[in-house]
């Protein structure tokens, strides 16, 4: 909109040529797997393996990768220790009576049950918890107590600055704070409360309308408390309630409360739970499963379609199953028009296959990648933790972390994967065999080296693993360019204004060599303006790598 300045002159400031593509991420990982804790169909955020425990737990022994074992925290290890910074995790689990269950206990009290406490998430780690209740060491502080019939809810109450008791007309206004008198002091005026601390009766200066709330915040004798110890692998979260109903609302507070479990009120709430006998002894919570038997990484693979993800595998599994097939078509839906997630995939070879059922996969496509063989790697759940033989669907966790820590344009061909060692050696007449039926093999000349980084497509364009990732970041730039434009006028100046936002991305591209050249024009007919269409037409060069080096020798 123009601007006066001065009589006769004008400023007008036209946005659009400050336009510049926003940046993005080109290595975060997306893997589904099975796990002993944490939410199930739930993305989560992981920025390390500490990350992945303490949200996951840990895993469960190996035993040969057929047998429910957990597979989501093992591939995860094997994702950070080879480069990935970004992870997102989907824990998966089974359905109907393969469904995974909380461990729990119930706390009782002199009427019979008190609190039911339940682990947050299933699994089988929160059978590691345990429970011990104790007289308390101090006082009790109820906090936000909803107020019923005058009276608080526990008692003595003891004269403390940190009591408070709030109105709130009609149950949803603005809280009034009322002044704190006790017995022993005069009546209560207006916008003041008395309390006995021996019967935690109220008296107001003013009572209460028909519909007001009455909040109460305040301080109850340790003698009529009990300390509540919870632990969990030698770390403890410590509560002091007035009763069942106090633990309840302390367990579930947003600052201060449990991050292990939640409270069920049972029909004793009201009352103290039971000290533990024999004193100091810890009951362990119980129960809970993991679920991991007829888990659905379909399931997985769904709650990860829309998050920002270029790389993604299944956690544990292989070409012998069907998922090969799955995380391709999932990588072909992330990556249509629709959904825009472009993406490429990682399966590995199953324990034991052979040469033949390796040459035999039935796997084709640009956006999926077959690695094999098998790795050897150190089993932490083992006692005493020692090496195992892990099948190639953890070597496609490792390859994934090493592509996560390169550029687009940088290709794995060549190069180092520091792992304990190979399921198996491949002669190097195996390994032209491998090669050329399209899998990412591992041979080991001078460490454990990627023979060649391909994809399982058998059109030579798309063979190389860089070739995607570098149209894939190709088309992710163009869209951060070209997505501030919408809604802005369709004349030659803003696109104009486009071709230029872009053209910088490309150019840069070419700087940092993944692109050898390319051709761009930012184009409308008169009538895709009035359809609002702006055409973007793009020839793209991408940069390949060098993978075999042929020498001619002349000798005279």
């Amino acid at each position: 909109m123009a601007e006066l300045i001065l009589p006769g002159v004008f400023i007008e400031v036209r946005p659009e040529g400050l336009i510049v593509p926003t940046g993005f991420p080109v290595g975060n990982v997306g893997v589904v797997g099975t796990a002993s804790k944490g939410p199930v169909g739930e993305p989560q955020v992981l920025g390390s393996y500490a990350d992945a425990l303490e949200r996951f737990g840990r895993y469960d022994p190996w035993i040969d990768g057929a047998s429910d074992e957990l597979t989501l925290v093992r591939a995860l290890e094997q994702t950070f220790r080879f480069g990935a910074t970004t992870v997102i995790a989907v824990r998966v689990a089974g359905t109907g009576g393969n469904a995974p269950d909380a461990a729990a206990v119930t706390l009782q009290s002199a009427s019979g049950d008190c609190v039911t406490l339940e682990a947050r998430t299933p699994g089988a780690w929160g059978n590691g918890l345990s429970v011990n209740v104790a007289a308390a060491e101090e006082h009790a502080f109820v906090e936000d107590e909803e107020v019923a019939g005058g009276n608080l809810a526990h008692a003595p109450v003891i004269t403390s600055a940190r009591t408070r008791i709030r109105l709130q007309p009609g149950g949803a206004g603005a809280e009034q704070p009322l002044q704190i008198l006790y017995d022993g002091d005069p009546a209560p005026a207006a916008g003041q409360v008395r309390i006995d601390r021996a019967t935690g009766a109220l008296t107001f200066g003013a009572a209460p309308a028909a519909g007001d709330r009455v909040l109460a915040s305040y301080l109850v004798d340790q003698g009529e408390a009990v300390k509540v110890t919870l632990r969990l692998d030698g770390v403890e979260e410590v509560f002091t309630v007035a009763s069942g109903d106090d633990l309840v609302h302390d367990l579930a507070a947003p600052v201060g409360g449990s991050a292990w479990v939640v409270g069920t009120a049972e029909a004793a709430s009201s009352e103290l739970p039971d000290e533990t006998a024999p004193p100091g002894v810890f009951h362990q919570l119980a129960g809970g499963t993991n679920g991991a038997g007829g888990a659905s990484y379909q399931d997985g693979l769904d709650a990860l379609l829309e998050q920002p993800v270029q790389i993604v595998l299944g956690a544990g599994q292989d070409q012998t199953q069907t998922f090969g097939s799955d995380l391709a078509a999932h990588c072909e839906q992330a990556s249509s028009d629709n959904v825009k997630r472009d993406r490429i995939g990682l399966v590995g070879s199953s324990l034991g296959a052979s040469l033949a059922d390796l040459q035999q996969h039935n796997l084709s496509s640009d956006r999926l990648i077959f690695v094999a063989p098998g790795i050897r790697a150190v089993d932490a759940a083992a006692d005493p933790p020692g090496p195992v033989t892990l099948s190639g669907a953890y070597t496609a966790a490792a390859v994934a972390g090493l592509l996560a820590s390169f550029d687009p344009h940088v290709s794995p061909t060549n190069k180092v994967l520091n792992v304990a060692g190979l399921e198996r050696a491949f002669s190097q007449a195996e390994l032209r065999q491998l090669v050329t039926a399209q899998v990412l093999a591992l041979e080991q000349r001078q460490g454990f080296r990627i023979v060649r980084g391909i994809t399982t497509s058998s059109n030579t364009a798309w063979l190389q693993i860089t070739t995607r990732r570098i149209v894939d970041f190709a088309k992710a730039g163009v869209r951060s360019a070209a997505q501030p434009f919408i809604g802005r006028l369709n004349n030659a100046r803003v696109r104009g204004a486009m071709h230029t936002a872009i053209n910088s991305f490309l150019a840069g591209m070419v700087t940092d060599e993944m692109l050898i050249s390319y051709e761009l024009e930012v184009t409308a007919s008169r009538d895709d303006e009035r359809r609002g269409i702006a055409r973007v037409n793009m020839v793209l060069r991408p940069t390949f790598s060098i993978e075999f080096i042929k020498v001619t020798m002349f000798l005279e």
